[in-house]
């Protein structure tokens, strides 16, 4: 379990209000809201990308601020909307280098782990190519490879589906779903109705940087119908 705990954070203004939230293995998080609620921001503190939080994100009774780089990333792995690949490199090297610098692995034994798991996501034919030779939907999947590569417990996604056509938005799903059943926990920030409604699971919908009403769909309870997430949801036709 990933628990995060009494986390705010403030810059200019208020941005996070005193956040509480468990994250399970094996389980899809959805993290819903308005553009500006704090999703991404909430994101960027789990993987210790934004630090200036005051609170605590724990994993097995371990602060991760407190943990360096190669144990962290063994914990979450997190993709940006904008998969921030190196252009300079292809599939590869922007796969292995992370895995190199941090483990201290040489070349050969860093591709080949790389190679394994671009054959998880249907990739290894483009091991060579460069980012700008890539669609939206395969620069996603390098980006998940490279986090994959270091074999992380959770996956972190901001707003994953934005700069996807249909058909990506569909494999993007099942990628999930395969992640899921091989025991990776996943955090998903999304303003996506259809990709919610595909994954709901637990969902926590933000407003103004607080949870203001969450979901478990393992309770068995329908979704109140005057609620936010099934306000959300309705607009995909969900039920």
């Amino acid at each position: 379990m990933l628990d995060v705990k009494n986390l705010s954070l403030k810059k200019q203004k208020e941005i996070l209000r005193d956040l509480n939230l468990s994250i399970p293995p094996h389980r899809a998080t959805l993290l819903l809201g308005k553009s500006g609620s704090g999703k991404t921001t909430l994101l960027r503190c789990i993987a210790q990308l934004e630090t200036h939080y005051l609170g605590s994100v724990i994993y097995q009774e371990k602060s991760l601020n407190k943990l360096p780089p190669k144990q962290r990333c063994q914990i979450v792995g997190f993709i940006s909307q904008s998969f921030s690949l190196f252009p300079h490199m292809n599939v590869l090297d922007n796969c292995a280098s992370a895995f190199r610098v941090l483990f201290g692995a040489k070349k050969n034994s860093a591709y080949a782990r790389v190679e394994e798991v671009l054959c998880l996501l249907d990739m290894e034919k483009l091991a060579l190519s460069f980012p700008h030779h890539l669609s939206g939907g395969q620069q996603q999947r390098v980006a998940i490879a490279r986090a994959l590569v270091l074999d992380p417990a959770f996956l972190l996604f901001d707003e994953p589906t934005s700069a996807l056509d249909p058909e990506n938005r569909e494999l993007f799903i099942q990628v999930v779903r395969n992640l899921l059943k091989s025991g990776t926990g996943v955090v998903i920030a999304s303003q996506d109705m259809h990709l919610a409604a595909k994954l709901l699971d637990l969902a926590y919908f933000l407003e103004g940087g607080s949870f203001i009403e969450s979901y478990n769909v393992q309770d068995g309870q329908p979704l109140c119908k005057e609620g936010r997430i099934f306000q959300f949801l309705e607009s995909f036709d969900f039920y």
